[in-house]
């Protein structure tokens, strides 16, 4: 049932566009109606589609930086819909039974549209406002069905037109009244569910931005960056430009890239020559291999294709030689997305026979996996990868903020810690991704867990570094530079931890 979650609110997304741009269409044409009240309405009609484009576009990196500027459209798209439906309540130009609710819905979700706005412009608003945005934001993980609906810019709410004409078919009628429950649906959603396990979320980020980072004298202790949206095709000239300047400024000696099955043998090569300096400079690199789809988290399962995956591996070894290969990105995390819930047993198989073919192309390579769901089946690949005849080098975790856990990241270094007092692994440990969602919960959550994860990781001997999840948005709102290309508090917070890092090693 839950898998049905994310399609049916792309598919009422696309319902509610439709007849926003035809009812305010019709009633902008109505002569009858208050020429301010029709003028809204055009306005409304017109603006919504190029707005909500607008706001995809300046979703990422790549497009960001073109259209920056015009950003400011879909909050006054917002604001417009908000106008119109308060004008209609207000001269009882509609039934009152979906008046209302419509009405409230569109003030509420206008007001979280502004708050959003601020906050993807660096912005710092009062701590009641990013509650809101945060309560949205687990709203529409309940709608989604997925907590990866807290990265991606296509899972948004939509305003609803105030229908300020009688129906004249039943048929109207009623769909009229389900659009109402639907608006009522989402204010009990975001007012009663979301806001107090929001205001309970960032109270659990704010509780780490004081933690202290344990000196690491040996040295054996680094800090890396994901970079480059995952790839499929060569990575687009400005994500180059961008991610290429944030290694500078941050002086990282350690990157991540995550490959997609099936990439190309351009798109490799590529990133080999991308890559080629670094790994001149001795560079540690880490590849993933990937999945497909991830912007659209939810839409169907993909077939897990082992021999695919394996072959674009053992391209990824050859051309790009990486320290550490990660045969499969979060088997329990973005492989449970990508394909459903697989059983241990396969995963096993799976990167057993990775593990091999890597050792043929590459017998200094470091095979590696990563937990993180920390649930039963997480915990037997755990277990398995870190034993002593298992043909995984590197065991490792990915620790992201969950919705489902109060927000925070405890939950799921408890359960590490558990893992490692209960078998204590004889192999080196990672954390290959830790980050935030600056705007889901604003910038400073992002900073905090950072920050959380880095304390924690820094505190284990074992653990021997972490990855930054990521250096920008790419359609997945979570780097440390935003699209329209201002760094995030979270870079400087990195920064503060490399270097301090460094000097404890000296």
């Amino acid at each position: 049932m839950r898998t049905l979650l994310a399609p049916a609110h792309l598919a009422l997304t696309v319902i509610i566009l439709v007849w926003d741009i035809a009812l305010a269409g019709r009633i902008a044409q109505n002569r009858q109606a208050p020429r301010v009240f029709q003028a809204i309405c055009a306005l409304a009609a017109l603006l919504i589609l190029p707005g909500l484009l607008l706001t995809l576009a300046t979703s990422t990196i790549i497009t960001g930086r073109a259209v920056a500027a015009m950003d400011w459209v879909w909050p006054v798209v917002l604001i417009l819909f908000a106008i119109q439906a308060v004008y209609a309540l207000a001269k009882r130009l509609v039934n009152l039974a979906w008046g209302i609710p419509i009405a409230v819905y569109d003030v509420l979700i206008a007001l979280v549209g502004m708050v959003h706005y601020s906050v993807a412009h660096g912005g710092s608003p009062a701590r009641p406002l990013v509650t809101l945005l945060a309560a949205r934001s687990l709203a529409m993980v309940f709608a989604g069905g997925s907590s990866a609906v807290l990265m991606t810019p296509l899972y948004l709410n939509v305003p609803m037109v105030s229908p300020a004409f009688p129906a004249l078919r039943p048929l109207t009628a009623t769909f009229r009244l389900v659009m109402s429950l639907l608006a009522v649906m989402w204010v009990v959603f975001i007012v009663a569910l979301g806001f107090p396990r929001a205001v309970v979320q960032l109270r659990n980020y704010s509780a780490h931005q004081n933690d202290q980072l344990r000196e690491r004298p040996n040295g054996d202790f680094t800090v890396g960056l994901k970079i480059f949206p995952d790839i499929a095709n060569p990575p687009p000239p400005p994500a180059v430009r961008s991610d290429s300047a944030l290694i500078d400024s941050l002086d990282v000696h350690t990157l991540e890239v995550v490959v997609v099955p099936g990439a190309s043998k351009a798109a490799i090569d590529s990133l080999a020559h991308l890559l080629d300096p670094a790994r001149r400079d001795s560079t540690i690199l880490i590849v993933a291999i990937g999945y497909r789809g991830k912007l659209l988290p939810g839409l169907g399962r993909r077939t897990f294709d082992a021999s695919q995956r394996i072959a674009t591996m053992r391209q990824v070894i050859a051309r790009l030689r990486p320290t550490i290969i990660l045969p499969a990105e979060d088997p329990y995390g973005s492989g449970e997305r990508a394909f459903g819930e697989l059983p241990p047993s396969q995963w096993k198989a799976y990167l057993a026979q990775a593990a091999h073919a890597a050792k043929a192309a590459d017998r200094r390579v470091r095979v590696g996996v990563s937990a993180s769901a920390y649930n039963a089946n997480d915990s037997s690949l755990f277990a398995w990868a870190a034993a002593p005849g298992s043909p995984i080098d590197v065991v490792g975790f990915s620790l992201l903020p969950s919705p489902y856990v109060g927000g925070g990241i405890q939950s799921d270094t408890r359960t590490a810690d558990r893992w490692l007092r209960a078998a204590p692994p004889k192999k080196p440990l990672w954390v290959f991704a830790t980050g935030g969602y600056p705007l889901a919960y604003g910038e400073a959550s992002q900073r905090d867990a950072i920050w959380e994860v880095l304390s924690w990781a820094t505190d284990h001997d074992a653990i021997k570094g972490l990855i930054v999840y990521e250096a920008g948005d790419y359609g997945q709102s979570r780097g440390l530079r935003a699209p329209d290309g201002r760094l995030r508090p979270a870079a400087g917070a990195v920064l503060r931890a490399i270097r301090a890092i460094r000097e404890s090693a000296r």
